[in-house]
């Protein structure tokens, strides 16, 4: 269990969305902890180990992973960094993406995006908003039109535990009167960065430009919280990507994650684990 302490060091230097701990146990339902200046999540023989470090971006990740490794003792982990080092061994479902940023101010929008805010400013109204059965809908909508794989559902299954559990998060919804049209779920828990962790809009309903309005509304919130920037999370496809790319935002940070099936230690194998750390 993370310390006061820990969730402010965490707060003071996140800036990926995994570095949430809030997010990340709601999903996975296991335990955050910092180690040696990483944040990792253990549940039963199951690590996630984070491998952007939270404040030394020179420290040794294959160095932090094998002792967080003699630590916790995994059979199986989930490795996400920047890189993946070549002495973790034999690795499986291997991704790359990138994670984009927007920095704050927003700069003047497009004639483009501006027609469409205008658009959709006269038929939607933006406001804070709760998670209910009109949204679990959308949620529902967005799986049934796309081919993802059983770790999507699982994510999207947990929102609710997210929202609640959350000190951080925040859910930003746009109505076509008392119709729900779209929302964003959105974190603020950085000092420096707002995280842009999900959106859904309605197939049904007819309103163009519901999602830049609600972009540019989440950009308005975080400059009036003091943010400097916008993680806006991984490119994921073309189509996101230009989305994103038309706000302003850039690539700014390498994502790749991979699967690890560790052997079973023995006590002599843990012993000299913990000698060639020291």
């Amino acid at each position: 269990m993370l310390t006061l302490q820990e969730e402010d060091f965490i707060y003071k230097h996140a800036y990926v969305p995994e570095h949430l701990a809030d997010y990340v146990q709601s999903i996975s339902g296991a335990e955050a902890f910092i180690h040696e200046g990483c944040i990792c999540f253990a549940h039963s023989r199951h690590l996630i180990f984070i491998g952007y470090p939270l404040k030394d971006p020179d420290m040794d990740i294959g160095k932090a992973y094998e002792s967080a490794c003699v630590r916790f003792r995994p059979t199986t982990v989930a490795f996400i960094a920047s890189s993946i080092p070549s002495e973790i061994g034999h690795t499986e479902d291997c991704t790359e993406d990138m994670y984009y940023r927007l920095d704050l101010p927003l700069r003047p929008l497009s004639q483009d995006v501006a027609y469409m805010m205008r658009r959709a400013q006269q038929e939607l109204r933006v406001s804070d908003g709760i998670f209910r059965d009109e949204h679990k809908a959308l949620v529902d909508s967005f799986l049934s039109e796309r081919k993802l794989g059983p770790g999507h559902h699982e994510i999207f299954d947990k929102l609710p535990l997210y929202l609640d559990h959350s000190k951080t998060v925040c859910l930003i919804e746009a109505r076509k009167g008392d119709d729900l049209a779209a929302f964003n779920i959105v974190d603020f828990g950085s000092e420096y960065y707002m995280f842009y962790m999900f959106n859904f809009r309605s197939l049904t309903i007819n309103a163009p430009g519901a999602s830049d309005l609600l972009f540019y509304e989440m950009a308005r919130l975080a400059e009036t919280k003091g943010k400097r920037a916008i993680n806006l999370g991984l490119g994921i496809s073309p189509g996101v990507r230009r989305f994103k790319e038309k706000w302003g935002a850039v690539p700014f940070l390498d994502h790749k994650s991979v699967s690890i099936r560790r052997k079973t230690a023995g006590l002599l194998d843990r012993i000299m684990g913990l000698w060639k750390l020291t």
